[in-house]
This record gives structure tokens, sequence and C-alpha cells, in this order.
């Protein structure tokens, strides 16, 4: 037995299932003190063989109001008092408490990388599972994101099983080559990058760049055969020696170095570098081959599933043991889109919004609120995400800083201020589709 408790309600469900009894509950103890312990398996579809996980879910009702918190750890039942019962049990085994409805804070994960690090705020994978912790308390106590969306009464923290849209801030290392990410495509993730920060050291006018698409100069003078044809045997011709670094036990010679730099630049040549400076949205479409090159932070958006094709990549790739370049050549996108102007949606009393991109699966907004302003949320017809790029928000009684995300619940409703009065509060606002 996970816990010995005497005078509680207690209930067993399996992940997954309906928690179709929690309704009725709260109904019949609306006016009085209760509380009610769930047993249930949590299936961790994001690990090998989706192993189950035994856990157990604490409500208190009180005076009308939910309270639950999530532990894997035994549960001993010491007082009789329902809510003194309650806070015990936080207190003893450290749980954050979340008030079903009320705005939740994102605990990040850093995942480091060849090129520096991916800072996540809604991941779960095998990698890291990213938490919520309560807004108005330790956020450094918190519960996994699986585990409160499978407890979560009528699904508010996104459907149990399922992966909120992938939150993540990528920051590259500022050395260059070191800080170049993989040069990609995506077959079913769809991505948007806006710019943070470009790193002076690595790029002193303030432009940094992302490789996206190709030349097309290149394009022009060549067949769309042609093309990819002789694009991938430059890459191959680079993998070779690549590979020929990567697997040697020993530095590598000279010749080889100068080599390497040689097929390189003979590969890169075939590709496009677009610009980039704070505050520039780039939309990343399915099958276009992109790099965000070294000192440029994004935050970024993204479809949840993970899957990728690698062409290239200027150090050992880490996560597989080859290049998909072959398979990608002939379903790459080639040419780039032109970057185009934003939707503006609203304009008015000191508040900005526009839409940065409007994917089949989610979209994002960038409101710009002056000194003072505020924006008044009506209830969610689903769960939204924002992150703070810049200035300091004011929600509720608490306020988040740059690089701060959270979590609104489905039917949220509250104002969203900026209390900083020395410069604007900007925010990326993003919600799911279908």
């Amino acid at each position: 037995m996970r816990h010995d408790i005497e005078s509680v309600d207690k209930l067993t469900y399996c992940s997954g299932e309906p928690l179709t009894a929690l309704a009725p509950w709260c109904a019949s103890n609306s006016s009085s003190v209760a509380l009610l312990v769930v047993d249930f398996e949590l299936e961790q579809y994001w690990l090998p063989g989706s192993p189950n996980r035994p856990l157990t879910a604490i409500y208190l009702a009180s005076g009308g109001s939910l309270q639950l918190a999530v532990t894997e750890l035994r549960l001993v039942s010491e007082v009789s008092d329902p809510s003194e019962q309650f806070l015990a049990w936080v207190q003893a085994l450290s749980l954050a408490v979340i008030f079903p409805g009320e705005a939740l804070a994102f605990t990040p994960r850093f995942i480091q990388k060849p090129w520096g690090q991916e800072i996540w705020f809604t991941g779960v994978e095998e990698r890291g599972v990213c938490g919520f912790s309560c807004s108005a308390t330790d956020r450094a106590v918190e519960v996994p994101i699986p585990w409160l969306q499978a407890t979560m009464p009528n699904a508010l923290a996104g459907a149990p099983g399922e992966p909120l849209v992938l939150l993540k801030i990528l920051d590259p290392a500022a050395e260059a080559v070191v800080g170049d990410l993989y040069f990609e495509l995506h077959e079913e993730k769809r991505e948007v990058y806006v710019v943070t920060h470009v790193d002076r050291t690595a790029w002193p006018d303030g432009t940094g760049y992302i490789r996206f698409g190709f030349d097309p100069q290149m394009l022009d003078s060549h067949s769309d055969t042609e093309f990819r044809a002789s694009y991938l045997e430059a890459v191959e011709a680079y993998e070779a020696v690549r590979k020929t670094i990567d697997e040697s036990s020993s530095s590598p010679s000279e010749l080889l170095v100068q080599q390497e730099r040689f097929l390189r630049k003979q590969m890169d040549r075939y590709t496009q570098l677009r610009p980039l400076r704070v505050g520039d949205v780039i939309q990343v479409p399915l099958l276009m081959p992109h790099s965000l090159q070294h000192g440029v932070r994004t935050i970024e958006f993204q479809t949840p599933v993970y899957e990728r094709k690698i062409l290239s990549f200027a150090q050992q790739v880490q996560t597989q043991g080859h290049w998909d370049t072959r398979a990608a050549v002939s379903k790459m996108q080639l040419r780039a889109p032109l970057a185009s102007s934003l939707e503006l949606l609203h304009e008015a009393a000191g508040v900005r919004t526009e839409r940065i991109v409007d994917f089949v699966d989610f979209e994002v907004k960038r409101v710009v609120l002056s000194a003072g302003a505020q924006v008044e949320i009506p209830p969610l017809d689903d769960y939204e995400i924002i992150i703070v790029v810049s200035g300091h928000l004011g929600l509720c009684d608490a306020s988040y800083g740059a690089e701060a995300a959270l979590f609104l619940p489905h039917h949220y409703s509250g104002t969203l201020r900026n209390i900083d009065a020395t410069q604007p509060l900007i925010l990326l606002r993003a919600t799911p589709r279908g």
C-alpha cells in the first residue's frame, strides 16, 4: 500500500479514464470541508515502453473552493481534521498546492547541447520533464506537467496524456561554428522564433543570422534536380571528413583541419543566411532547412513532437549516429519564403497586439503594453501559454520578469498589467488549435 489513511474518502482509477467521481464529490461537499485521496497509475508516454507510475492525488474541498496536490510518496493519516491533514501532508512531503482554475508558473529545465543549451518550459520527454508551480507560492516547489494534467478537474491543464504547445528558449554559444545549430528540417513540427538577444561579441553591429533555405543565385543557375544532386555531393564530401574527425581518438592533423574548413565552406555556399535583429520573427515552414547561428538567442514555440532530419552539422551529433541528408534532399524546400509583415490585431490605449504566426495547430500573438497599460482576458476557450519577453508583468498578486513563463488554464479570466513605469511590457501568448 502507498498510504495508511483512516477517515478519508478514497478512490482508485486509471490515468486516461475520466475522473467522474470528482465532480459529484465536489458538489456534495460544496458547503463543508472534506478530503479525497485518489490512487492512480500514470502512463508515462514520454519514456520507452510507457511504464506506469503509481501516484496519489489529494483534493481538499473547503467553502466551495478546491485545492490539489499530487505525490508519489507514502501518505500516513495523522489528524482527523481534513484541512489540517491536507496541510500536514503538504508540509511534510514538500508538495505544490494547486488551485484549479488559477494561473500557474512553469518550472524550466536546462538541456545541454553541443551548440549551447535549450531552456524548456513545457517539455515532456525522456531527457526532461517540466513542471508547474502555483504562482502565489514558492516556485521552487513543483508538480510535473503530466501529473497535474492527469488530476486536474475538467482537463483545465490540457488533456491528460497530450503534450502542451512546446515552449523553449534557444541559447547558442557565441563562438562561431561551435554555437551554430544543426542544419535540419521537419516534416511535422512547425516552429516560430522570436529573437530576444544578439551577442555583440559575435555580431558587433547587433545583426545575427539564421541559415534559412538555399542561395537564390545558385538555385537560378541549376535545375531543381541538378541543384539537389550537387548539394548532396558537397554534404557527403564534408560528412566523410567530419566522421573521420569525430571517430578519431587523437587530435586531427592540421591537414585534416584545413580540409574540414574548406569542405564546410563549399557545402555552406549552397545555403542562404538571413539577417536577424532583436524583435525579429522567423516562421519555419515544414520541410524548410534551417540553422540558427551562434550568439542569437530566441524564444521558440513549436509543435510538441520530436522529429527532425539533420542535413549537416559542423560538430559531432550526440543524439544519433548518422545524418539524414540523402532522405531529406529529395523532399526539402529550396526557396525560403519572403519575410512578411505581421498581422496587426489591435492597437489602442497603450496596447498593441500582433499575430506573429497562425499555424494549423497553434497560434502566437505578441502583445506590447506601455507603462500603466493592461489587457483584460475573457474566459479562455482553451489553455494559453504566456512568456515575458521584456518588462514586468503583474498578474493577480504576483509579478514576473523577462523569460518567466505562465500557464493560463481553460476558462481562465483575469488582467495582464504592466507594472514597470520605465519600460514597455512585451509578451508572447500562445494558444492551441483543434
